[in-house]
């Protein structure tokens, strides 16, 4: 079908939406709506401190101006599950309308979600815009949807960007809605300072800003959120129309079994789509718990399985008659679970977000421990990936046998150069040494050889037992002569003893 097309447009179809590493393009890019800048033409963000925020909230939340809620840690079953929707909304009346879009539910968050940056690492820094399937492609991303605002005219991303468990951008503490995930699995929604942002006790491994907390603790929350997001009359207008035009919308949220839900309805700006308020009643009605909008209108985009699946709203460049996705900043990429670290340390393969270690003895959910048993090489070595590195003087699996007599140094391979076959220091093979045990050994054995030289003749067999014959008949004899010479003696001597009856000494009983 290319070849059909003239080869002007052809050269703008290549190059639509898409920027390069600069941040610039040759590319026509089409208008940006005012409508769904909540700050437009104003600085983005308001400019109060987060103490703002905090006293100003609800007196039931206390002095916490965010949401934490454990993440879902199933391993088993899909990644994600999208599925798409068409429903009226609102649901009975007559002004009520078809909106259309899809759910995500996505299992283990904490392994398989990203918030990654426009065409890879380094996007924020370089003012990168792209489009939401190419930073997909990149990512290896199941599923994809458009993430934080970013400046139209320059491509610099806006808020907070944490991706991968790097900070990319520190927004200063700028109080918009918040979504990030913590170390330990944690998922947080709402207002962070940022002393909390840069927090290392538990820190953020994905963040992402967006614009007005839709959902908080189940019950809408927008109009406590224009009082913490919005603080300026210049952009109360602005920011008024933001939440109450119709336009296409994204979010991000919870429910309340811990899995992540990114939330994508279609429309154009005034012409379709919802607006905040119905956002936020359709995704209490549907069970979620926490939400924050991210950004939309035409930087709405879905992206499953490498294909938009989205209706962009936007006209393309080069013929008005077609839609194209908008070039964007960061997204939320769902991907196949991580384990941690990705690499599994060199020591094993990751394989649905746990470590398989390779070798016979690296251990650990990271492959990052050497376990060479529980006798840990007798403590005579030091175990290594290919098993017991014995100290010198000991061998075995396990180190734990000595060093045969006669050898001495690292596996024993040194013979000793002692004279009259002494026995050497098994460590550094030095005569001037003794071991008790290894000289009763040494005589043992030159006995033992002395008995079986002397045995292997039969008639030196025959004479040593004849000799040991007449000893045994000679100790005899001197036994029993000894005896009689004693019991001679004792009847001799027994003659000087006198006997007398035993008489009463106290008197009678």
């Amino acid at each position: 079908r290319a070849a059909l097309v003239p080869p002007r447009r052809v050269a703008d179809a290549l190059c639509q939406g898409s920027l390069g590493a600069t941040g610039s393009s040759h590319c026509r890019s089409p208008p940006s709506d005012p409508l769904l800048r909540p700050y437009f033409p104003s600085r983005h963000g308001p400019r109060h401190h987060h103490r703002h925020v905090r006293d100003c909230q609800p007196v039931k939340y206390g002095n916490v101006t965010y949401e934490a809620w454990p993440s879902d840690n199933r391993t088993g079953g899909p990644v994600a599950t999208t599925r798409t929707f068409v429903s009226y909304i609102p649901p009975e009346g007559e002004d009520r309308k078809a909106v259309y879009g899809h759910f995500t539910f996505v299992r283990n968050p904490l392994r398989t979600v990203s918030v990654l940056e426009p065409g890879g690492a380094g996007g924020c820094q370089a003012y990168r815009r792209a489009p939401v399937e190419e930073t997909a492609k990149l990512g290896k991303c199941l599923v994809a949807q458009n993430g934080g605002y970013f400046d139209m005219g320059t491509g610099e991303c806006l808020g907070n960007v944490v991706s991968d468990g790097k900070l990319v951008r520190n927004s200063g503490g700028l109080q918009n809605a918040q979504f990030g995930i913590r170390k330990d699995g944690t998922m947080v929604f709402g207002y962070l300072s940022e002393e909390d942002v840069l927090d290392q006790t538990n820190p953020f491994v994905q963040l992402v800003s967006g614009v007005v907390w839709l959902l908080r603790d189940g019950e809408v929350y927008i109009s406590q959120s224009q009082m913490a997001e919005c603080d300026e009359i210049q952009t109360t207008g602005t920011f008024d129309k933001f939440i109450n035009v119709i336009s296409a919308r994204t979010a991000v949220g919870h429910d309340n079994q811990g899995q992540l839900v990114l939330v994508h309805v279609d429309g154009q700006t005034e012409s379709r789509g919802v607006n905040l308020w119905e956002m936020a009643e359709f995704l209490k009605q549907q069970g979620i718990i926490n939400a924050i909008n991210l950004d939309g209108g035409g930087s709405a985009t879905l992206v499953l399985n490498g294909t938009l699946a989205s209706y962009p709203s936007e006209h393309c460049p080069f013929d008005s008659m077609w839609r194209c996705p908008r070039s964007i900043s960061t997204i939320v990429c769902i991907h196949e679970p991580t384990c941690e670290p990705a690499d599994c340390s060199g020591h094993g393969d990751c394989v649905q977000g746990e470590c398989h270690c390779t070798g016979d003895f690296w251990r650990g959910p990271a492959c990052d421990i050497l376990d060479c048993g529980p006798s840990n090489c007798s403590l005579h070595g030091i175990c290594t990936d290919a098993g017991c590195l014995c100290d010198a003087g000991w061998i075995g699996s396990n180190c734990s046998e000595e060093c045969p007599m006669g050898w001495y140094g690292p596996n024993c391979q040194k013979p000793c150069a002692c004279e009259h076959m002494c026995p050497c220091d098994r460590e550094t093979g030095s005569c001037n040494t003794t071991y008790e045990l290894a000289i009763q050994e040494q005589l043992n054995k030159e006995v033992l050889l002395t008995w079986i030289f002397l045995l292997s003749d039969r008639k030196t067999w025959i004479s040593m037992t004849s000799v040991l014959a007449l000893l045994l008949v000679v100790s005899a004899m001197g036994n029993v002569g000894r005896f009689l010479k004693a019991r001679s003696k004792r009847h001799h001597e027994s003659g000087d003893y006198l006997y007398h009856p035993l008489r009463e000494m106290n008197g009678e009983v």
